[in-house]
């Protein structure tokens, strides 16, 4: 028989720890289940010098905010997983660990929670498993012999434990800039396929580009404000907070002699071939950095604000007078230039089939009110643009998680109290 409880969530990471949170507050009974351990994303599938992006003080944890001594650092990957799990601790989180859930389904005015052990009921179901889920690896990569090692970023953890040789990243967006970044400090020959994406300085006239996303409400934007919904998925523009946090640009990896090429289109008689679309895909980046500095000095403008005026630390990895010409190169002989590696930064893709109710839009993705769907008693927390751009960042989690535990009160207290469930509103699968 399946294990009762009224409220189960689905993910350990901060959504579902934030939910967690406030109903230990209300008083309600839960549990928290994840196929691994609390934090276990940030845990298992982040490199070992990885540093969280956005500064220390938007660790704004209820009841737990950050307290060190520097506010405008950026955690390391070790000291975020010890203080998200001692926060869980302090609220003694109900966690069940290494429980994968295979399906959720309706049976008998119940959700029925499938999984890899024992089954669960619930009356309540909050799902915060994240919008990055499963990694995305192009069908080229089926074409890549088997004398190179292959391995999604999420796999990546340290120069050390690569096969000797140089390395090819594919994709050139935040995560693929910050492993170049952490291979090319460990001396090993990088060669990069750049994509089209954005790049932010990391300060600019005097504060830090999160700061100032803040303080221009840019994180408060709401979902109807995108010209497009594919955009709720695009990829963060390439910044790190490695070494105190700093600029990543194209330009800077070219001078310090990064190779970079267009996206690989091909792999033929041992050669790797590439797009054209290198110069075209740096001058976006370019672009994207120089559209958000003028938005700032917009702001300042319109504020009257008295802040430094732009320096040239302002401008860290923009293109020089002395730059090196970037040369387009089709193709990279991967024999002789002995690359032994193969790293896909290539993205993430978000999987909700398991989900048997019809909960999602035309691109399979879920749809909410605020966190709560049109099946009574199934909720989200932690999507990218769920309410807010902040939504899917750790500086959102909590807004959205409170209002999503509070509406799990008042339907609790309003519904299934008062014996109201009506079953046939549920039109599973």
């Amino acid at each position: 028989m399946p294990e009762y409880h009224k409220i189960v969530i689905i993910g350990a990471g901060q959504g579902g720890l934030g939910i967690s949170y406030y109903l230990t507050k209300f008083n309600l009974p839960h549990i928290v289940v994840d196929k691994g351990d609390i934090a276990n994303s940030w845990k298992e599938k982040r490199w070992d010098s990885f540093c969280l992006v956005t500064p220390n003080w938007t660790l704004n944890f209820p009841e737990y905010p950050y307290k060190g001594i520097n506010p405008n650092g950026f955690m390391k990957r070790d000291e975020f997983v010890e203080y998200i799990t001692k926060w869980a601790k302090s609220f003694n989180v109900p966690i069940r660990k290494n429980i994968n859930i295979k399906s959720v389904k309706i049976q008998n005015s119940k959700f029925l929670l499938e999984t890899n052990s024992k089954d669960f009921l619930s009356d309540v179901v909050v799902i915060a498993t994240s919008t990055h889920q499963l990694p995305k690896i192009p069908n080229i990569s089926k074409k890549i012999p088997n004398s190179i090692k292959s391995m999604h970023v999420e796999s990546y953890k340290n120069p050390l434990a690569l096969d000797k040789g140089e390395v090819l990243v594919v994709g050139s967006g935040q995560s693929g800039c910050q492993v170049v970044e952490d291979l090319h400090s460990a001396g090993i020959k990088v060669h990069l396929c750049v994509g089209k994406s954005g790049r932010l300085p990391r300060s600019y006239r005097g504060k830090d580009c999160i700061t100032w996303q803040k303080e221009m409400k840019l994180l408060d934007r709401t979902p109807d404000m995108l010209e497009n919904p594919s955009l709720r998925f695009a990829g963060d523009p390439h910044l790190t907070g490695r070494d105190g946090g700093k600029t990543l640009s194209l330009h800077k990896f070219h001078r310090n002699g990064v190779n970079l090429y267009g996206r690989l289109i091909d792999v033929s008689n041992n050669h790797f071939i590439f797009d054209n679309n290198l110069i075209s895909d740096i001058h976006y980046a370019d672009n994207y950095a120089k559209e958000f500095r003028k938005k700032i000095d917009d702001y300042i403008n319109f504020s009257k604000l008295n802040v430094p005026s732009s320096s040239h630390e302002d401008f860290d990895g923009e293109a020089t007078k002395d730059n090196k010409v970037i040369e387009i190169k089709g193709s990279l002989d991967f024999i002789n230039n002995k690359i032994k590696t193969i790293i896909w930064a290539t993205g993430f893709v978000y999987d909700f089939s398991w989900i048997k109710c019809p909960i999602t839009d035309e691109m399979g993705y879920p749809k909410t009110n605020q966190g709560a769907t049109n099946i009574k008693g199934l909720y989200f927390n932690g999507l990218n643009w769920m309410t807010k751009r902040k939504s899917g960042i750790l500086y959102g989690f909590d807004e959205d998680s409170i209002n999503v535990a509070k509406q799990i009160k008042n339907y609790l207290e309003n519904v299934i109290n008062s014996n109201n469930m009506n079953a046939g509103d549920h039109k599973c699968m």
